[in-house]
């Protein structure tokens, strides 16, 4: 890539709108290192294996997920750092679900090196480092029904006003009905019995150092 911001939607396309394993394999091979790095929450490939792991990875996601398209939202670019943040949404069917669509929502870092290409001497960016990140999880939202609330924003966003609503009005209730002293006594009781003071939090356990 020479202009990884303008360019960077047209690779994410050509590995995850229907791809071919030849296509993804191409595609991989012209813009990621040989000894690149990939991590990603249920999968990661070292510098040793590199680029030849990288591609069986993507080639084996896309026969178990089956990609159908990607929706690129936010691009961000850190040229001193040479680094490229990419927010985007990946449609896929995967055959053990029936063919059901799911839209996986990733945030992908991408750290860039610069190289010269041999045959045409041109400077070009490559992937040095791949790290991806869920922004919803992928198996709660392959639960029929369940993953589909939990993937829309407009219900979670409805579901939050109405437990805060429901918490205010607890919350309310509490201290107009609750007489001043009987809530001094709990919050009493509760300081004294129940709160795990700050520093004992993780160390119920008695610690020995050999």
């Amino acid at each position: 890539m020479e202009d990884p911001v303008e360019e960077i939607s047209g690779v994410l396309r050509g590995l995850l709108k229907r791809s071919t394993f030849q296509q993804m394999a191409d595609v991989l091979t012209e813009n990621f290192t040989e000894d690149a790095q990939f991590y990603h929450p249920y999968v990661n490939v070292g510098p040793a294996t590199g680029l030849t792991a990288i591609i069986a990875v993507y080639q084996y996601a896309l026969f178990f997920v089956n990609y159908q398209d990607v929706f690129i939202h936010d691009i961000v670019y850190d040229a001193a750092k040479n680094i490229l943040a990419v927010r985007m949404t990946v449609e896929v069917k995967p055959w053990v679900l029936l063919w059901r669509t799911v839209n996986l929502r990733f945030f992908t870092e991408l750290q860039l090196e610069d190289l010269t290409e041999e045959v045409t001497g041109k400077r070009v960016k490559k992937v040095k480092v791949q790290r991806d990140y869920f922004i919803r999880w992928p198996l709660l939202q392959a639960v029929p029904i369940i993953g589909d609330i939990y993937d829309s924003d407009k219900l979670r966003f409805l579901i939050g006003r109405i437990t805060s609503a429901f918490t205010r009005t607890v919350q309310g209730t509490y201290q107009a009905i609750v007489p001043a002293k009987l809530k001094n006594a709990l919050f009493e009781f509760w300081r004294q019995h129940l709160q795990v003071p700050i520093g004992e939090q993780f160390h119920d356990a008695e610690v020995k150092i050999q």
